[in-house]
């Protein structure tokens, strides 16, 4: 609660009035005409005003002081966050040389109506390689590598897996280089030898290896059935490294036989191989809604200390703490870093000072010290120096914050795109904080002092090392049983309703920005842990009624998104502020939630179903979900049957 403000002069308008007209009857009691439509009193009135006005500036002073007081402890506006997502290129055709999608390349919202286009760049370069196939080699659970002939398409068929296929068997597909990031397509000549399988659940697995293990890719679509018929199979490479295997050097893949699942039919016969060719077709890289700027050069320095400079664009968006600038000497360019505050500076330290909401650079100031001397705290670039900025990004706020496929248009020209779009909603786009959001967190800041020690302290701090954070939770070594260990758990703006899951975790960037901003403000000795919460999946089956006359589909989608909004990390659970850290769900929670959706008569049974985040993998259905202190929950789609009356 915030203490009550004094006014320093609380009379309004009509009390110059009434003070008016009261010293004419005293100072000149000839004039008797107190009328509104007498010019007289037109006068008072307009002097009124005039002085009501005055007051009112008068009584903004406590509120300019504060600011001001503010300012002497070095406190300033939060810039604004940038909303980033993952742009997905598509190539016309494959290509025989590799195409490359340069950082910074812009992609935007298409028009509509006169609102401008909202921008996105990408973070990163982009490399679609050309790739064809070295090797590929078969191996059995446990076995030995055999090789197939690269050279498929003459001869007889070669069997994939072994002659009755059992989990672990594999084939091996060896690329001529690593192709990270990108979207490859296989194209496969295949005989339908695995008998019983079904061709839409087939029990197999696709792996790449990043240099030191194997981990699952994402399978975008297969058209062969299991490798069981003609077809194409298309997969999103994330990383990938060259190693050796059966004497090949390659950049593998692999396609390897697990284990069925409930009434998942097996292979009973391995598939045979006639032919592979493979080809790129595309890449994934990340995007913020932000513009890049390079080599902005700001003019020319006087030799000052204390000189400022201006930026062409602004704000800044926020995680930008490693920028740097360069400034000429006759020696060549030199680089200068940024630091927040000059108070521990060398008077020889090449740094400066960025406003990220206003884009004002300043050089370390002269300050005269109580003996009588003076001294720079940081260095003055020589008179005449040209100070240029190597790279910085401008932009950011809510607007960024798009729904899937709202990026579809490339304004960067690039050979050989066909066409691009986010494949997951664009999120933590946050503006730029205002002067009375600054006022209603002054207490906090004052009362952590810059430092981390509490665990509100922690959790303040995130805040504001990144803002498009919308979610923390610090949890002590004693709560995870690690003694001298601190765990920051942060959740990202995430949209209402069913998202991918891979909007659940911030950027790598965000993680790295708020990392290095809390290592310079901890406990000398802490160890400070700055990761997403441990998700669990959870997909509900139930078997409901519906009343009447009542469009099945459109009560199904309902409750699927009934279920996902309740779970929700920020808006779920019971009191809508974000499902409880470590709090387990029952099946009476979602009786609860389901009873609730217009058009469902009744619930006739309902099941929880953990889901592995990672892998997928369902587990056994159960009438309760257990979660630790560290977890939440995330909505895996829900799966309803209708009962049938």
């Amino acid at each position: 609660m915030s203490l009550p403000t004094p006014n320093l002069d609380d009379r309004a308008f009509q009390d110059f009035v009434d003070e008016g007209k009261r010293l004419l009857q005293r100072r000149a009691p000839e004039w008797t005409d107190n009328n509104v439509a007498d010019p007289g009193v037109t006068l008072i009135e307009t002097f009124a005003y005039m002085v009501d006005q005055l007051v009112f500036r008068l009584n903004q002073v406590p509120d300019l002081h504060y600011i001001k007081f503010l300012e002497l402890l070095g406190e300033t506006l939060r810039p604004p966050a940038a909303a980033y997502t993952t742009l997905e290129f598509m190539l016309t055709v494959p290509q025989e040389t590799d195409v490359q999608i340069l950082e910074g390349a812009e992609v935007s919202t298409t028009r509509r109506g006169t609102p401008t286009p909202i921008t996105f760049t990408t973070d990163d370069d982009l490399t679609l390689v050309s790739v064809t196939v070295n090797g590929l080699l078969s191996q059995p659970n446990g076995g030995a590598f055999s090789i197939i002939n690269p050279s498929l398409g003459v001869g007889a068929d070669l069997a994939a897996f072994s002659q009755v296929p059992t989990p672990g068997d594999a084939i091996y597909f060896g690329l001529s280089k690593p192709a990270a990031h990108c979207i490859v397509q296989f194209a496969v000549d295949s005989r339908i030898d695995g008998i019983g399988v079904d061709p839409l659940r087939p029990p197999r697995i696709f792996e790449a290896w990043d240099g030191q293990a194997w981990y699952p890719v994402e399978l975008i679509s297969d058209t062969t059935g299991g490798l069981n018929r003609q077809g194409t199979i298309q997969i999103y490479i994330d990383r990938h490294q060259t190693s050796n295997l059966g004497s090949i050097d390659a950049a593998w893949l692999r396609c390897r036989v697990v284990a069925v699942e409930g009434d998942q039919p097996p292979y009973v016969a391995s598939p045979t191989i006639h032919s592979v060719s493979v080809v790129t077709i595309g890449g994934r890289v990340s995007a913020s809604h932000c513009q890049h700027f390079s080599n902005e050069t700001l003019g020319r320095t006087s030799g000052t200390p204390g000189e400022s400079l201006q930026l062409s664009h602004f704000p800044l968006v926020s995680e930008q703490d490693a920028l740097t600038i360069e400034v000429s000497s006759p020696e060549g360019w030199v680089t200068w870093n940024r630091v927040d505050t000059f108070a521990d500076q060398l008077p020889d330290a090449l740094v400066f000072s960025l406003d990220s909401t206003t884009g004002t650079l300043r050089f370390g100031p002269l300050i005269r010290m109580n003996d009588g001397s003076a001294r720079t705290f940081g260095a003055t670039p020589e008179a005449g120096a040209t100070v240029r900025v190597p790279l910085y990004r401008a932009g950011g706020g809510v607007l960024g914050n798009l729904e899937t496929g709202a990026l579809r248009l490339l304004r960067t020209s690039i050979p050989f795109v066909a066409r691009v779009q986010n494949i997951v909603p664009a999120i933590g786009g946050v503006d730029a904080e205002s002067i009375d959001d600054l006022k209603a967190r002054a207490a906090l800041l004052i009362r952590s002092r810059d430092r981390a020690v509490s665990k509100g302290d922690f959790e303040l701090l995130v805040h504001r090392a990144a803002p498009s954070l919308a979610r923390t939770k610090c949890l002590s070594g004693d709560e995870i049983g690690s003694p001298g260990t601190v765990l920051v758990l942060v959740i990202p703006d995430i949209p209402d309703g069913r998202v991918p899951f891979e909007v659940f975790r911030p950027s790598q960037e965000v993680l790295d920005s708020v990392q290095t901003f809390i290592d310079e403000r901890r406990l000398v000795g802490t160890t400070v842990r700055i990761e997403p919460p441990r998700y669990l999946g959870v997909s509900v089956a139930a078997r409901i009624a519906l009343r009447p006359g009542v469009d099945s589909t459109l009560v199904l989608q309902k409750a699927d998104i009934a279920i996902a909004n309740f779970v929700h990390p920020l808006r779920g659970g019971y009191d809508g502020t974000g499902w409880t850290f470590g709090r387990d769900i029952s099946v009476g929670d979602v009786y609860g939630v389901l009873q609730k959706v217009d058009g469902i008569d009744y619930v006739d049974v309902a099941r929880l179903i953990p889901v592995d985040a990672v892998s997928g993998q369902r587990a056994e259905p159960t009438d309760r979900i257990a979660l630790a202190p560290h977890d939440l929950l995330f909505s895996v789609l829900s799966d309803f049957e209708v009962l049938q009356r």
